[in-house]
């Protein structure tokens, strides 16, 4: 889908304050992602039980200075659309919603998220964000209400390998202010086990800081069978993505993305005053997944895993854990290759106050009314 570029890791989204309750602009045609573009709303996709999985286990990472409480205990979003953000060319997808999110999580236990590792550093600590449940649409033109219960903070990274390199090991695991309340769960895990090639893939989160997306399009285009390290896959990603829950044919989670190709967005051919969604063919598939197998390994490796993830039988009578074989590469994943293809799918949270100063559009996003 997108242009080569080398390894970078980017700074901000711009933000700033304003008000609107404007419906959002979410199923029109519009160019895609591999072959075809997979993202649906969570309200609108036809499994059961990926809408449970989306509203119950998937955590948006928010800069926690986007996050405007109100005196009922909801919560409005500072920030730009989509449309404003990427300048976008009439029709394209998605371009009235909010851009909020800056990174992708997944609730592995009742208190532990996991995300990408280069999500979290010190320009942008764990308590830099919120991490926020019911971040999606309930209506084509509705947010979800985000109240104090779907509202977290950081208490300490238990578990983080940080990138050096654009392979694995890249995740952290974040450790919330409390346990989970309400109606949340933490995933399934997938035992250790390899993929298939051409293994159907779903993703969840939160490309180009939008509200969740559920894309079920997705498939296993490079397993690495042998090493359990990460995997190759075509599913439509972006900014934002890091960390983003990938879950096989069964839906247990597989991985977490961390890189793939780049740029998201593309001068259009025809106007090149505005941009639209950069294009690959299915058979180009370019995105990397971390394999959940060495980051649950690592966390029970520590100590600091729950039973229900460390136990030798705790995934289906199989362990959820496996360190990949030894290579050359940093923690023995493999070294990279001198090819500077990749990019982090991620856009690194500003301060409060700078990135409020450096804000351009400017919309707060709220619930609109049924």
């Amino acid at each position: 889908m997108r242009a080569r570029v080398c390894l970078i890791l980017f700074a901000s989204l711009a933000l700033a304050c304003g008000s609107s309750e404007e419906g959002f602009v979410g199923e029109v045609t519009a160019p895609v992602v591999y072959g075809a573009d997979d993202r649906v709303e969570v309200f609108n996709h036809p499994d059961v039980e990926l809408r449970r999985i989306a509203e119950q286990s998937i955590v948006a990472l928010i800069p926690s200075f986007r996050m405007i409480r109100d005196p009922d205990g909801t919560y409005g979003l500072f920030t730009q659309a989509l449309e404003n953000a990427q300048e976008l060319c009439p029709g394209e997808l998605f371009g009235n919603q909010p851009t909020a999110a800056v990174c992708s999580g997944v609730l592995i236990d009742d208190d532990l998220v996991l995300t990408a590792g280069h999500c979290i550093d010190a320009v942008t600590p764990c308590d830099s964000y919120d991490y926020v449940f019911n971040y999606h649409l309930v209506a084509q033109d509705r947010l979800a209400v985000i109240r104090d219960a779907d509202v977290y903070s950081c208490t300490r990274v238990v578990s983080q390998e940080a990138p050096e390199s654009i392979l694995p090991p890249d995740f952290a695991i974040v450790q919330l202010d409390r346990p989970v309340e309400g109606a949340k769960s933490p995933v399934v895990i997938r035992p250790a086990t390899p993929l298939i090639e051409q293994e159907s893939l779903t993703m969840i989160g939160f490309g180009s800081g939008l509200p969740a997306k559920i894309d079920s399009g997705g498939s296993v285009a490079d397993p690495r069978a042998s090493e359990l390290d990460y995997f190759v896959a075509n599913v439509d990603a972006f900014q934002g993505h890091s960390g983003a829950a990938t879950f096989d044919s069964q839906n247990r989670l597989a991985g977490i993305l961390i890189r793939g190709l780049a740029p998201d967005y593309v001068a259009d051919s025809e106007d090149p005053s505005c941009n639209r969604v950069s294009v690959y063919e299915d058979s180009e598939a370019g995105e990397i997944i971390h394999n959940v197998a060495p980051i649950v390994a690592s966390l029970c490796d520590a100590g600091e895993g729950a039973a229900a993830l460390c136990d030798p039988t705790a995934c289906e009578g199989e362990p959820c854990g496996s360190t990949p074989l030894p290579s050359d590469g940093p923690g023995g994943f493999p070294a990279p290759s001198a090819d500077c293809s990749a990019s982090t799918h991620s856009t690194g949270a500003l301060s409060g106050w700078l990135g409020l100063a450096l804000f351009v559009a400017v919309r707060r996003f709220r619930p609109r009314a049924a």
